[in-house]
């Protein structure tokens, strides 16, 4: 209807121009002639409006009367212009040209016939003379009547027109039908396409559909998912030959150009494949089998019966349509079993992980087992290792307590005695010598009570058990006679169980001794604080150092670096030592939290395994004074 009602335009404006140049002819006026074109042209316009709005029988009755306005229309403007004899009357051969064009050469030949029959109107109605006739036509009509043979004249050019193009458009109607069937074939052999799941269906179907809708001969359809391609459908004479080795040019070719290659004949040395399925072929259509991204799976070639080498476009395209489509689907198969192998082989290496997980699970359980058993053991190893630490805490404080009380009671009190009856005899000597000596003797028991009352203090310092562990390293800091400045600091919110500050107090104790004897040095920096649910001691020094050894043992003939790791690490902690030499020493000591348990009675294994790590550590090495003892 848009080119339809393009064409009326074009007849309007003919109308209008001839009227306008030829008024002498013109038996209306111009007003009439323009109001007559404008109601007609208004049509024109509102035509495809409401044929927008209609359903489609109302729709295609509007058109038909719209037709027949056309004709009415047509006849009305050759009346005005000069009757049957007036040069516009050629119109209505145009109009019916363009509707057979546009519509149907059936429409066209009945808008033929109504332009035939308003014509003969027209005819009739100028000889009867109840329309009027210009005087320059007058001369034109017989008088008393029609001209039959004059008419039929002047109607030739109009049915010639009508039926060559009608003829014309018949031949189009056919080749449209003819493509119109293609494209339901292909329709129809989507569809079938679509239904299949197996590969090796797809590609028989496609040969079968091309040589039953085109009329090829004969076909092949050589296809891969992978690799060399390999023959998947034949249509031909007998059964297919194997396909020799070697590589197809004309394949290669489509491929590359990623559209249909024709070929008149193919050579066997080029094309030793397609030649040898397809012996003395003659114009071979080669079309490639591309899926998205130019992926190649293969070609169609197929034999067109035809001997003048020539296949009309349409049917290349269709075939094109027809190979694209069988592409997709046969790439989608080979997905799909590719897909079904990676879930079979997902399956089967599922069933393969659960019966691991299984064992694993067995043997985890297994080895949990083990592992809770000697986690058991580990707990009660380390349980008996703290009661044999507490009882060896307890039985190095007692038999310094021992000691010390045994000191205080007999050696100093015998001593002081002694001291006493020495100054009784200073008085009673007048020999300057005799007292000079004795005076001597004097300041040496002096110095051997002193002695001893620091080695008492040394065996039990009151303030550890009254004041603390700071308090009473404070103490022992001051009392010891060095030449180094010393700076203790205290951070301790709480302060450890007694048995672990007895430990901690003797370690710090040896290693302030080993400052003392070793170190040379002029500062001393100590740090009591809580680190971890645990004790920390810092004792850092500026003296000459040495080179740290990678485990803390002591040297040849000295036991003191040993006993403080063997104590600590007893206790459940760690003990660290980083020297260079020049650059000082620190050491440091970190304990757990919880005071080891004093001895209470358990089971018989039990107090045979205490009593077997007390054999074993029966040669620990305790520091009193800075001297070394063993018990």
């Amino acid at each position: 209807m848009g080119s339809l009602g393009a064409v009326r335009c074009g007849l309007v404006a003919l109308v209008f121009i001839f009227g306008l140049l030829s008024r002498e002819t013109v038996e209306v006026s111009p007003a009439e002639l323009t109001i007559g074109s404008a109601a007609y042209l208004l049509l024109v316009l509102l035509t495809p409006w409401i044929i927008r709005r209609q359903p489609r029988n109302r729709a295609q009755w509007v058109i038909a009367l719209s037709l027949l306005v056309d004709s009415v229309y047509l006849c009305w403007a050759t009346y005005a212009t000069g009757g049957t004899l007036s040069p516009l009357r050629f119109l209505l051969v145009v109009h019916v040209v363009a509707v057979t064009l546009l519509a149907s050469y059936r429409t066209g030949l009945k808008i033929a016939v109504w332009d035939s029959l308003l014509y003969l109107v027209v005819l009739y109605a100028q000889a009867a003379e109840p329309v009027p006739v210009h005087e320059a036509f007058a001369s034109t009509f017989p008088a008393g009547g029609v001209d039959l043979k004059t008419a039929a004249l002047q109607l030739i050019p109009l049915w010639a027109a009508a039926l060559v193009t009608a003829t014309c458009a018949a031949a189009s109607d056919r080749e449209l039908r003819a493509q119109k069937v293609d494209l339901e074939e292909l329709s129809a052999v989507v569809r079938d396409l679509d239904g299949r799941t197996s590969a090796a269906e797809i590609p028989v179907i496609l040969l079968d559909a091309l040589c039953r809708v085109f009329g090829f001969g004969r076909g092949v359809v050589l296809a891969s998912p992978e690799g060399d391609l390999s023959l998947m459908a034949y249509r031909g004479a007998g059964d297919p030959p194997d396909l020799p080795p070697g590589h197809d040019l004309i394949t290669e070719r489509a491929w590359n150009q990623r559209r249909a290659q024709l070929a008149s004949r193919l050579d066997p040395e080029s094309d030793p494949r397609i030649a040898a399925l397809l012996p003395g072929a003659r114009n071979i259509l080669v079309v490639p089998l591309l899926v998205d991204r130019g992926f190649r799976l293969g070609v169609v070639a197929v034999e067109h019966p035809s001997r003048r080498g020539q296949i009309k476009r349409w049917v290349v395209v269709l075939v094109e349509q027809f190979a694209t489509q069988a592409a997709l689907t046969l790439q989608n198969a080979w997905l799909r079993d590719e897909l079904g192998r990676k879930l079979e082989e997902n399956q089967a290496l599922q069933i393969q992980l659960l019966s691991k997980n299984l064992d694993l699970e067995v043997k985890v359980a297994e080895r949990t087992k083990d592992l809770t058993k000697s986690l058991r053991k580990i707990q009660s190893v380390d349980e008996q290792r703290r009661r044999l630490l507490a009882r060896l805490v307890h039985a190095e404080e007692d038999e310094r307590k021992r000691i010390a009380g045994d000191i205080h009671d007999d050696p100093i009190q015998k001593i002081v005695a002694t001291s006493m009856r020495l100054q009784l005899l200073r008085h009673q000597l007048s020999d300057p010598e005799q007292i000079e000596v004795l005076d001597k003797l004097l300041a040496t028991v002096r110095g051997s009570i002193e002695s001893l009352r620091h080695l008492i203090f040394e065996l039990r310092p009151h303030a550890l058990d009254e004041d603390g562990l700071g308090p009473a390293l404070q103490d022992y800091l001051e009392s010891i006679e060095s030449e180094f400045e010393f700076k203790l600091e205290q951070r301790m919110e709480q302060e450890p169980p007694p048995e672990l500050r007895v430990l901690l107090y003797r370690v710090a104790q040896e290693a302030i001794t080993n400052i003392r004897k070793h170190a040379r040095a002029q500062r001393v920096d100590v740090l009591l604080t809580e680190q971890d649910g645990g004790f920390l001691v810092r004792i850092a020094d500026d003296g000459v150092g040495f080179t740290a050894p990678e485990t803390l043992q002591s040297a040849k003939g000295h036991l003191g670096v040993s006993a403080m790791r063997e104590r600590v690490e007893m206790a459940g902690g760690w003990c660290q030592l980083r020297s260079l030499p020049g650059d000082g020493t620190t050491v440091e000591l970190w304990v757990p939290g919880v005071a080891p348990r004093p001895e209470t009675s358990e089971a018989d294994d039990d107090e045979v395994a205490v009593e077997r790590q007390s054999e074993e550590a029966a040669s620990v090495p305790l520091s009193v004074g800075g001297s070394t003892i063993e018990t």
